[in-house]
Formats: structure tokens, C-alpha cells, sequence
């Protein structure tokens, strides 16, 4: 299918019937009648089947150990959606306070919390050994820290060392425009320890009373879909706790996290480069898991370290995006001749609410809701309503498009609601949880009286007299 839609049922939340647009039993373009545009757009049944492949797919490939589906909360931090994920037994990965608030807020089990995150202060290392969270380790400075923070709370804190893998590997990132060197874009990348101060970070670790150091976990993030890059960025990970086994006399892991970084299906990931515009679905959870686990395990069993351990991953778009889709109406078609020939179909969205046109240079899958299976008949740049270039889907390749219409971009169940911004003083959008036939807010679209909420005009400044 590539990044597109096909007419009939899809094999997730979507389908097309009689050219209308249904996320599971809803027709989208209903829902925008009943909640407004621009919204987000959740398949409750999409979120729920995502993080049971996660489970089922990664454990068949590590069977000697349990495996811990952590989904990263920073890819949608909906609070309805994290309950929805507690209920299916998942984990959290959680990013500085806010995340970790959120996570124990929605039910989540502290020794099921992953607490990442980098600049971490005393208090909230207490606040995160107190709630009995597995914390992360970032950089040598919050190992005396975190030693202090478990001794103030009067328990032991289960700590991991972040570290940061050397992957030379002759492979290209596909997050930079310029494609840079896979080790270059990882080694660019702040989060972790540097790996030559791993081991004095671990001997002291292990020394130090109300300490448990239980593991290790990396994150590569999302710079390739080539499955025999991810096999090989295992071996250099093994590699690193091997060196790490010797430089401690022969501590060994009791769990193991590999962080996220795994693709969508219908990937839109950099897809604005028109190097990416026919490239092939992404991998399945199923395809990642294989060689995710094949190659750790193999590589472990060679350095004779034990897989008898918890293996952890932390899927955020690959588990939240194909649940998503983000609605808005078509406000009106602008064209001109002169000097150059153009067409632009205005919406009453932004790529404020749609970040990752540009933080990503996603290229958004979009259809009409109401007419789907429309023919093609114009070539046009989608836009929205903010004063930037605020170009949503350059190129759209559309249907005869009216004022009234109603546009569906598809994937974005990650990142967007989280990343999004009041540019412009837009409020942002709400965020509406679909269950089969029925469908429910969950978050509340903003106001302009939200989006000033925090100012305050000092008495000094209250006259306005030049």
C-alpha cells in the first residue's frame, strides 16, 4: 500500500465504504459535524491491537526472559489513551517530571515506569525513587545524585545506565535531509553516557548502599527501516555490555532496553523528500521484533552473557500513529495563472497542529472523508490557516475539492497533539476517542481566553496612555 489508502477494509482502524471514510464503525467526516475542526481522531480498538502485537511479537522472540512493553508517553500524552494501555498491562516510558506525573496519575505501576530523561535535579530523583520508578541514568553527574535521593527516601533505587553505542556502520540516517552517517546522527544525539566513563559510573553504582543497578538501555531512534541496520545496531549494543561486564569484573545485566525508533507502516516519515516518495512500507512489528530479538540474543549467547532477563522496548509513533487521523474543513480553493500557475486548497487547520511537516518532513497521506474514492482531477498545495508557509501536504494529488469539505490527514496519532503550538494564538484542537460505533471527547479543544490563560499585565503597565 505504500502511504496510501486503499478502497475497502484496511488492515487496521480505517476503511473506505461506499467512498466515505470510516475510522472503525465512524464515518469521519460525521465526526467533524458533531465535535468540530480542526481534531484529533483516536481508534481506541487501533491503540489496544498496536501494543498486543508489541507484546505477543517481541516475546515470541525472546522466550527465555519476560519482555515490557514501556509505549513512550511523549508520543501522546492524552490521558485517557495512557489508561487505556495500563489496562492492557503496559509499561511507560516517561521524560522529566510532567511524563512521570502523567504515568503514575493514569495507574501505571512504578516498576513498570521506565523515568528517562537528561538534566534530571535532586528532587525529582527523589520523587522518582520514592514512587519506586526503574530510573534511567543520563550522564555521570546523577549517579551522586541519585546515591543521595535513595538514601533521603530510605529505599533502594533500581537505576539503568543509558549508554550510547558506537553503530559504524555503513548506513545513512534517514532523519537528515543530507543523509548523514548513521554514527554521526546517533553520536549527535545528547541523551546517554559517554562510554568511556561507563564503567567508573557502574563500579560506583554497585559500591554504593540502596542501589540496584539492574541494566542498561539505548535508544537508537527512528534513522533507518532497514532490518539488517537494526541487527547490526544490537551487536554494537551486546558489545558495550560486554565491555561493561569486564570493566566491573563481571556484572551482567538483569534487564535489557532497547528503547523505540520503530517505523510506521505507512511510514510518512521524511516522505517531503521526493528520494522517499515510492519507498516501501516500513516494517512490521512482527518484522521488527524478529530481528530485533534474533540478533540480541545471538549476540548475547556469543559474549556468554544469559537472556534469562527482561527485555524492554519503548514504542512511541509505531504504537500511536496508524490509531490517529486529524480532521479539518476546506475553507476555500485559491487559484491564479499569472505568473505562475497555482492552486491552493485552504483549510481551517495548521501545520502547528501538524509538527511533524516540518520537524520531520513528514508527507501526510490525505483524502477527502466524503469522497475518498473520488478521481483524481487537481494537483494542489494544502494549506491551513497560520502566517508561516504553513503548507500541510505540498502537491496534493485531490479530488474536485469545495469549500465544506472535509480533509482527513492519516498517521497522526503520534507527536502531533503533543508537539503542537498556539502560533498564531491558535488554540489547539481537541482530541475525540473512537470505539467502534460511538465516539467520546477526551480532551477538550482549547480557547483564546486558554491560550492567554498564563499572562499577567503588571498594575504598572495597565494604562494605556502613549
Amino acid at each position: 500500500m505504500g502511504n496510501t489508502i486503499a478502497a475497502g477494509v484496511i488492515d487496521d482502524c480505517l476503511s473506505i465504504r461506499d467512498g466515505v471514510l470510516f475510522i472503525e464503525g465512524c464515518g469521519a467526516a460525521g465526526l467533524a459535524q458533531r465535535f468540530g475542526t480542526p481534531l484529533y481522531v483516536i481508534s481506541e480498538d487501533q491503540l489496544r491491537r498496536n501494543v498486543r502485537a508489541f507484546q505477543a511479537e517481541f516475546q515470541r522472540g525472546w522466550p527465555d526472559g519476560r519482555v515490557v512493553v514501556m509505549p513512550s508517553i511523549k508520543a501522546n500524552y492524552v490521558l485517557a489513551l495512557r489508561r487505556i494501555l495500563t489496562q492492557e498491562g503496559a509499561g511507560c516510558d516517561t521524560f522529566g517530571p510532567g511524563e512521570l506525573h502523567a504515568a503514575l496519575l493514569t495507574g501505571v505501576p512504578p516498576d513498570l515506569i521506565s523515568f528517562n530523561g537528561s538534566s534530571k535535579t535532586a528532587e525529582l530523583l527523589f520523587r522518582a525513587v520514592g514512587a519506586g520508578a526503574r530510573i534511567t541514568l543520563d550522564s555521570e553527574r546523577e549517579v551522586e545524585l541519585v546515591i543521595a535521593a535513595a538514601e533521603s527516601a530510605g529505599r533502594t533505587a533500581r537505576v539503568r545506565l543509558r549508554v550510547r553505542p558506537d553503530f559504524d556502520i555503513a548506513a545513512r540516517s534517514e532523519f537528515y535531509a543530507s543523509r548523514v552517517p548513521l554514527r554521526t546522527a546517533t553520536q549527535m544525539y545528547k541523551p546517554g553516557i559517554p562510554t568511556e566513563s561507563l564503567a567508573a559510573a557502574a563500579r560506583r553504582l554497585l559500591d554504593a548502599p540502596g542501589i540496584e543497578l539492574t541494566g542498561v538501555m539505548m535508544h537508537a531512534g527512528r534513522h533507518t527501516t532497514n532490518l539488517k541496520v537494526w541487527g547490526r545496531m544490537m551487536q554494537r549494543f551486546v558489545g558495550v555490555i560486554a565491555q561493561l561486564r569486564e570493566a566491573t569484573g563481571g556484572w551482567e545485566p538483569v534487564e535489557i532496553d532497547v528503547g523505540g525508533g520503530f517505523a510506521l507502516p505507512r511510514d510518512p516519515f521524511a516522505r517531503s523528500d521526493p528520494r522517499r516518495r515510492t519507498a516501501p512500507p516500513a516494517p512490521s512489528i512482527a518484522e521488527y521484533a524478529k530481528a530485533i530479538t534474533g540478533s540480541l540474543r545471538r549476540e548475547l549467547r556469543r559474549a556468554g552473557i544469559s537472556t534469562a532477563i527482561r527485555l524492554e522496548i519503548e514504542p512511541g509513533r509505531s504504537l500511536y500513529g496508524n490509531a490517529g487521523i486529524h480532521l479539518c474543513s476546506v475553507t476555500n480553493i485559491k487559484r491564479q495563472a499569472q505568473p505562475i500557475p497555482y492552486i491552493w486548497v485552504e483549510t481551517d487547520t495548521s501545520e502547528a497542529f501538524l509538527p511533524d511537516v516540518n520537524l520531520e518532513r513528514n508527507r501526510w497521506t490525505a483524502c477527502v472523508a466524503g469522497r475518498a474514492n473520488d478521481p483524481v482531477k487537481l494537483t494542489a498545495d494544502v494549506v491551513g490557516i497560520s502566517c508561516g508557509f504553513d503548507v500541510i501536504v505540498p502537491g496534493a494529488e485531490l479530488p474536485e475539492v469545495r469549500a465544506g469539505d472535509i480533509l482527513a490527514f492519516i498517521d497522526t496519532g503520534a507527536y502531533q497533539d503533543a508537539n503542537a503550538t498556539n502560533f498564531n494564538a491558535l488554540p489547539r484542537p481537541a482530541t475525540v476517542l473512537v470505539t467502534g460505533d460511538q465516539a467520546e471527547l477526551v480532551k477538550r479543544a482549547e480557547t483564546i481566553e486558554d491560550v492567554f490563560a498564563r499572562d499577567r499585565i503588571p498594575p504598572r503597565l495597565e494604562s494605556v496612555s502613549p
